[in-house]
């Protein structure tokens, strides 16, 4: 009599890991691996793959995506990021937050002591903050027309969707830089701002729940307004550049 053997979301992904892994290894310049993500952090659903980071020799730079199977026979999806780790340290000096936050949070499970040094960097850069950096007059100005284009469909149903525009292309990309915050990815934007500012997080969780037009609408101002100050309008002149 066949056994059916049954796996959690979780654990199906922990048993495909060292198929992933052997898989990995077969690549001559890769010397270190970090299993990053969700499943990384015991948080695996349906819906996760697993991600691994690696650091490789040479000169180059790829990212591959392959499927490996677990005991369960099921077919789990890996998608694999290869850096030298002068690029890993390139991309921490640009404040690839996602990166850092991968290297800072990752379990190492091909071990080498350049992985070690880089992760101690990245928790490192975390804890010490980004630099902030203050609001161009273009993003600026890019924020202020997206409100101004929500207040002219406040009545519309696609007023839904220039806030939505409003809040995840501008406003709050804009403020995480401003205010020196490292960036997170948006599902955890709300409890990120409870833990930084509990008000911008009221002013976020109304833009992205309130049913009503202009409850939204509010919501959406002040927290543009947390970025822009006020909603005059400047002066700008762009660049100007030669016509073929």
């Amino acid at each position: 009599m066949s056994t059916v053997l049954s796996f959690t979301p979780q654990a199906r992904l922990e048993a495909a890991l060292p198929a992933a892994l052997d898989r990995i290894r077969q690549t001559a310049a890769v010397y270190a691996a970090l299993w990053c993500g969700s499943a990384a952090r015991g948080e695996g659903n349906d819906l996760s793959d697993l991600d691994l980071h690696v650091l490789v020799t040479g000169d180059e730079r790829w990212r591959s995506s392959f499927t490996v199977h677990g005991p369960d026979g099921c077919g789990v999806q890996v998608e694999v990021f290869h850096n030298p780790l002068r690029k890993v340290r390139a991309m921490f000096g640009a404040g690839d937050a996602a990166t850092l936050a991968m290297y800072a949070g990752g379990r190492p499970v091909l071990l080498h002591p350049d992985l070690e040094a880089v992760q101690a960097e990245a928790r490192a850069l975390l804890d010490a903050g980004r630099v902030p950096q203050p609001v161009n007059a273009w993003d600026r100005f890019a924020l202020l027309e997206t409100v101004m284009d929500a207040r002219a469909e406040q009545h519309a149903p696609a007023h839904a969707a220039y806030v939505m525009l409003g809040v995840t292309r501008h406003a709050v990309p804009l403020l995480y830089r401003l205010r020196g915050w490292w960036d997170v990815p948006p599902r955890h934007w709300l409890a990120d701002m409870e833990a930084r500012d509990p008000a911008v997080a009221a002013e976020l969780h109304a833009c992205l729940t309130v049913p009503d037009p202009a409850r939204r609408q509010a919501a959406f101002e002040a927290l543009a307004r947390r970025v822009t100050g006020d909603f005059t309008y400047h002066d700008l002149d762009g660049e100007r550049q030669r016509v073929p």
